[in-house]
């Protein structure tokens, strides 16, 4: 990635950042309230059986909270991201999809640095891997046999009316992304790609004539639900 664009995204993240600190709650609230219903509704979530959901930061993004819970009550298989480091020295992290078991496990989870509920380190290696097996991948090991989810909930900064996302500046759901294709590249997996959904509030989406600044290297998302 050139300079130029990465001081761009760097511009936009920031921009983005100090309109959402000004949004009560309360607004978020109603907001995220729209947003869930749209996609109760959407026939590419009553189709799915396997899904992946984003956790939300507190007060920045869509709550996904109301989703998680509709979807373990439908029986479909939930996944949610679990980050970890990637070699024995941690100096760079990994994400796996882990499965969330049920209504009360997804009770039990605890606020990250950041707020966002997440998955313990206890027990993380008898949870169901959506990549295929149980666990974390490793870095000998970088995904299993097969590709489940048929639809992954995205989360991001910024978005626009060409499908581009500004993700938080980690990179991990593009490298996810990657995974799912080499597995699928190499025949270990159904010959599918899960359908990218990113849930977003208003002001998120950035007017008509103005772009999210990407690379070819950045995944575009297929659909992008708001509450409008």
């Amino acid at each position: 990635m050139s300079h130029s664009l990465k001081e761009e995204k760097k511009q936009l993240r920031k921009s983005i950042k100090e309109t959402l600190g000004k949004i009560d709650e309360q607004n978020v609230k109603e907001q995220s309230d729209a947003v869930t219903q749209k996609v109760l509704q959407l026939p590419q979530y009553q189709k799915a059986s396997a899904i992946s959901v984003f956790l939300s930061m507190p007060g920045r993004e869509v709550s996904t909270s109301a989703i998680v819970t509709d979807a373990l009550g439908q029986g479909k298989k939930v996944f949610i991201p679990y980050i970890h480091p990637e070699t024995d020295s941690g100096k760079s992290k990994i994400m796996d999809m882990l499965r969330l078991k049920d209504e009360s496990d997804q009770q039990n989870l605890k606020p990250d640095a950041w707020g966002i509920p997440s998955l313990s380190a206890e027990g993380i290696e008898e949870r169901e891997n959506a990549l295929g097996g149980r666990g974390i991948s490793d870095a000998g090991h970088r995904g299993h046999s097969s590709v489940e989810l048929d639809l992954i909930f995205m989360p991001g900064m910024a978005f626009d009316s060409a499908n581009n996302r500004l993700g938080h500046g980690k990179g991990f759901y593009d490298r996810y992304l990657s995974r799912i294709r080499e597995n699928i590249g190499r025949g270990e997996a159904p010959a599918r790609f899960p359908v990218l959904i990113a849930l977003a509030l208003r002001e998120q989406l950035l007017p008509p004539m103005e772009q999210v600044p990407a690379s070819d290297d950045d995944w575009k998302i297929d659909r992008l639900v708001i509450p409008d």
